[in-house]
């Protein structure tokens, strides 16, 4: 399994798509200095805090741009094998297909926490270049921690753009969905219904947002637990049962 692993990790250093995610990981902080500039260049009054950095970015990262780049990520991943025509290759090594496939989850997993840990370090520079008020330890640690439960949570949520991938052996149909995902995202999250669409109960239940409307925590958490679930078992089940050409 950790062969495995570290076989990923090699192939991501001959490939430029780790340095294209790099770069998407930088799109949400950048977006929410920009507009801190636009106001500051129109004269209009604004307050400008670590913490309202820190927040607006998670929110453009859980409910858009987020979406997209960890659908594209999964896409890629679990894709690849079958673009290159080296599945049966690599399964003839001897590589369990459950084993190959659990590598390749432990990958994303892995890819989407780089991404996080790179968009709340541009949120910090961010909020340091902008001469931003009100920092503290405190701060920054819980919005980290918001982050990386965010991130977990949204991580959930991208079994069933894996269980596309590995039927349609594309990455066209799961970046469709996932931008299917993210307008459905900005439709409910100002919503009570966004408690029950897991992509923006993640988002929901990591920033605490989810106090503020009429359903509990654990009823967001059970629609991404079932989500979870259901895409795991009908992607194990499957890739297991594909005859390998």
């Amino acid at each position: 399994m950790v062969d495995l692993i570290i076989a990923e990790c090699m192939k991501l250093k001959r490939s430029k798509m780790l340095f294209i995610s790099l770069l998407g990981g930088m799109v949400a902080p950048t977006m929410v200095f920009a507009a801190l500039l636009k106001h500051r260049l129109s004269n209009e009054p604004v307050i400008f805090t670590y913490e309202g950095m820190f927040d607006q970015t998670n929110h453009y990262v859980l409910i858009l741009f987020g979406i997209v780049v960890y659908g594209v990520i999964a896409a890629y991943l679990f894709s690849r094998e079958y673009t290159e025509r080296t599945l049966k290759s690599v399964l003839t090594i001897p590589v369990s297909k459950t084993h190959f496939l659990t590598a390749k989850l432990v990958m994303l997993l892995l890819w989407m926490l780089l991404l996080t840990v790179v968009a709340w370090l541009g949120a910090l520079i961010f909020a340091w270049l902008g001469k931003a008020d009100h920092f503290s330890l405190a701060i920054a640690a819980q919005s980290l921690q918001q982050y990386v439960t965010g991130c977990l949570l949204l991580y959930c949520t991208m079994t069933p753009f894996v269980f596309i991938t590995l039927w349609m052996k594309s990455l066209v149909p799961t970046i469709i969905a996932a931008a299917t995902v993210m307008l459905g995202n900005v439709a409910v999250s100002n919503e009570d219904l966004g408690a029950f669409f897991p992509w923006t109960g993640a988002y929901l239940v990591a920033s605490g947002d989810i106090e503020k409307y009429s359903y509990s925590p654990l009823a967001a958490l059970g629609v991404i637990a079932a989500v979870f679930v259901l895409g795991l078992l009908a992607s194990y089940s499957y890739f297991i049962a594909e005859d390998v050409k």
